[in-house]
């Protein structure tokens, strides 16, 4: 079929204007980079998870053809390899943000969930600090009823029989006296027996074992608001260590960090290769005198020998 005068004049004018307007026209040319590149054709991943766009690889190309005016078909490949470099680039700059996202990510769960020996948990969450500062509250609450109590049934002039059911008590002044009692002495079962060993082997009164059965509920609401200072730093202190745990996650592990440098260093050596390659072509045929290529070694010193 040939071609008239008059289309080859209208084909020349519209490529003055810059090629395809219209939609219809661009949607049949979108994938031209695509479709003529051998490399691009391999490098975009379009299926399955972790699937990129072909449209924004094409754009990349097509942006690279215009603005580095390739000619002929070496000149087009080594753009391709250019825009090529630069896609595999992008992605290891993806895989650098996903290894920092996972380690920021895992940070709160691996540290809450660190083990002793034991098996017991070496840092508690914030959620089970509250609930045992709540139960150190309750104890407060207890001892200072028990002081009351007691309190009250003492001035009545009660005997201490009256109160011999009060295990908690009596088990908290026998901590107290423990320096005072006969070692491996297995007679003093109860508080009955505690009573008459201090009213006989010591200086105690009953009225002094009840004034210390009151002065030991004071000494059990101090220990139990110790407890919860003690809690509350505990929680801050896991709250900062956390923190630091974050911000050195904002770099990825020596291994990862040693394969992903030289993963770029492979890639940019590649584009740096590609681009000169390209230039050197370009001024051949500009008809400039170019001088013999010069090997550079761009190496990514990571730290390790090889």
């Amino acid at each position: 079929m040939t071609v008239s005068e008059k289309q080859l004049d209208a084909n020349r004018k519209n490529a003055q204007k810059g090629g395809v307007k219209t939609p219809e026209g661009k949607e049949i040319i979108k994938y031209n980079a695509l479709k003529h590149g051998l490399l691009a054709k391999e490098v975009v991943i379009t299926i399955g998870d972790g699937a990129e766009n072909p449209e924004e690889f094409n754009a990349l190309l097509q942006d690279l053809n215009t603005q580095l005016k390739p000619e002929g078909a070496l000149e087009e490949m080594l753009v391709e390899k250019i825009a090529v470099a630069y896609w595999r680039l992008r992605r290891a700059y993806k895989y650098e943000v996903g290894l920092i996202r996972n380690e920021l990510d895992n940070a709160t769960e691996e540290f809450y969930g660190k083990t002793d020996w034991d098996d017991q948990k070496l840092n508690k969450t914030d959620e089970e600090i509250k609930q045992q500062i709540e139960q150190e509250k309750e104890g407060i609450e207890y001892w200072k009823k028990d002081k009351r109590d007691l309190s009250r049934i003492h001035k009545q002039g009660k005997a201490l029989e009256e109160i011999y059911d009060w295990q908690d008590n009596w088990q908290q002044l026998y901590y107290k006296v423990e320096d005072l009692l006969p070692e491996d002495d297995e007679s003093i079962q109860g508080p009955k027996e505690l009573r008459e060993f201090l009213n006989k082997n010591t200086s105690w009164s009953d009225d002094d074992i009840w004034q210390t059965l009151i002065e030991v509920c004071d000494e059990r609401v101090k220990c139990h608001e110790e407890q919860i200072a003690t809690l509350k730093r505990d929680a801050e202190k896991n709250k900062l260590k956390l923190q630091v745990i974050k911000k050195l996650g904002s770099i990825p592990a020596k291994d990862e960090l040693d394969r992903l440098l030289r993963y770029e260093g492979s890639i940019e050596r590649q584009l740096y290769k590609a681009m000169n390659q390209l230039e050197r072509l370009q001024r051949v045929r500009s008809g400039d005198s170019v001088p013999a290529p010069v090997a550079v070694d761009v190496d990514v010193n990571t730290g390790q020998n090889d």
